[in-house]
């Protein structure tokens, strides 16, 4: 090898030496920059006419591990479907609360007995005929709150189905920019793995929403594809469409057409809406069983308690006609089987023992339809009031409750199963974090920087640099004897 060509090779060694110092670098400079992959500079020996004439800089390469990515992403959208489900449970057990909770649902029943077996022992006491009405305009307001309750749960699950399809819509958009951008500079043989990082940051955003699968295309461009097969990018960005409801009430569902389903394309994806791509894990799912199912799941529950408590209190008093309303109604009204749907949220007391409605509470005692006051220490009706609350029966079928119970035990009961509605959804969404946790630390110890092995990188480009450093020292020290012959 003669002295120019050993200057040349040693030349192109310092100019790669520091470029992979540069690369190196960078990435102990971003070892903790959320979303940073390890960079690593790609080198190949140049060879002419069959001798090695120095080594090219090729170019900078990302880490990346696509089956982890992959599984990572699928096992963060089945996180994000758990936590938004156990949320919702946790909620609703929260509002109902526990037996021994003084403002719980079950507590407001054995309030309400407890008052009436006072009342049936001093039937002439107006203190506890106010307690009486007290604690049974309690249980009502109670219902009324749940009823609240699931309304608001479900008319926000709406609203943030149309947020996060708002913003899948957006970010698609902005891949589909980042895909052109990645063309032109990767066509300029120019680095692209910045680029790179923010769309897979923004890949990952969209993952927990609806999950996705990247489709690698030409000149580094990529398509998105849900697990389904739907496209929400195959070139250019497709549009996720969904109308939210203003005002949701108890009786609009998806199946009727009064609540918005998911689309793409005029493709179907509302989960369990029966749809071909009908998407199953991420936030959308998610927040579509909270409003579809869960939520009216519970209001059926809650409304058939409340008709149970009106439905113990109808026909039992001698004062009152044949199907006129009893302690507790419908609005002012009997109840109705055809209207069950949203009864929680319109119980109420019957205005003929309230005082504030113009009635009487000594009627507790003497009969709601009684004109006038009977004998104060009659406890009759009172007692066929306690027994009608205390009775076992079979509570109605939106109970979901079997055997025969009191107006009580059925509280309970529906608690306790909301409860175990809770308790499995937490121990599922322990299980999938768990999962997640995992698979998030082995992608990231093989995509992220480990600042120890790039450290012992720097100094094996040291020392190449240093030995291409004295390569050109020796061939300087050649020509300078030669030039002095």
């Amino acid at each position: 090898m003669g002295i120019t060509s050993a200057l040349a090779n040693a030349n192109s060694g310092l100019a790669v030496a520091s470029r992979r110092a540069g690369v190196v670098s960078n990435n102990v400079a971003n070892a903790l920059t959320p979303g940073f992959a390890r960079r690593t500079a790609q080198i190949s020996q140049n060879v002419f006419a069959g001798t090695g004439a120095g080594v090219n800089f090729d170019g900078i390469t990302r880490a990346v591990d696509f089956t982890l990515t992959r599984n990572r992403r699928l096992a963060d959208s089945t996180l994000i479907r758990e936590q938004t489900i156990a949320g919702t449970y946790a909620s609703f057990n929260s509002a109902l609360g526990e037996p021994g909770d003084p403002f719980s649902l079950f507590s407001q029943y054995q309030n309400l007995e407890s008052s009436l077996r006072s009342l049936s022992q001093t039937p002439e006491s107006r203190s506890i005929q106010a307690q009486v009405l007290d604690s049974a305009n309690a249980l009502t307001s109670t219902f009324r709150q749940l009823a609240s309750n699931a309304l608001s749960t479900r008319q926000n699950a709406d609203a943030e189905i149309a947020n996060r399809v708002d913003f899948v819509n957006d970010v698609v958009k902005e891949i589909e920019k980042l895909n052109t951008e990645i063309s032109v500079l990767g066509n300029g043989r120019q680095d692209t793995t910045g680029l790179e990082d923010q769309r897979k940051i923004l890949i990952d955003q969209i993952s927990e929403i609806i999950p996705v699968k990247e489709i690698r295309r030409g000149n580094g461009k990529i398509d998105l594809i849900t697990d389904e097969g739907a496209f929400l990018l195959a070139g250019t960005a497709r549009q996720l469409v969904f109308t939210p409801t203003n005002n949701i009430g108890p009786g609009m569902t998806l199946g009727n057409g009064t609540l918005s389903g998911l689309t793409l394309d005029g493709a179907d994806l509302t989960p369990s809406g029966g749809g071909a791509f009908e998407i199953t894990q991420g936030a959308l799912a998610g927040l579509f069983t909270v409003r579809d199912e869960i939520v009216p799941e519970f209001q059926m529950q809650i409304d058939a308690l409340a008709r149970d408590v009106i439905e113990r209190f109808e026909g039992i008093d001698p004062t009152l006609a044949p199907g006129d309303p009893g302690l507790f109604t419908d609005a002012g009204a009997a109840f109705n089987p055809a209207l069950e749907t949203g009864l929680s949220a319109r119980i109420a007391i019957n205005a003929a023992v309230d005082p504030d409605q113009g009635g009487a509470a000594w009627r507790l005692r003497d009969g709601i339809g009684a004109i006038t006051q009977g004998a104060s220490g009659n406890a009759t009706i009172i007692l066929t009031l306690l027994d009608s609350l205390t009775a076992l029966k079979t509570p109605p079928p939106g109970t979901g409750l079997s055997g025969m119970l009191s107006a009580a035990a059925a509280a309970a009961d529906v608690t306790s199963s909301v409860g175990r509605a809770r308790i499995s959804a937490e121990s599922q969404l322990a299980s999938t974090a768990a999962r997640s946790r995992l698979l998030t630390d082995a992608e990231q110890a093989a995509t992220a920087v480990d600042t120890d092995f790039e450290l012992q990188q720097l100094l094996l480009i040291e020392q190449a640099y240093a030995a291409n450093a004295r390569v050109i020292q020796v061939a300087d020290d050649m020509m300078r004897r030669l030039m002095e012959l």
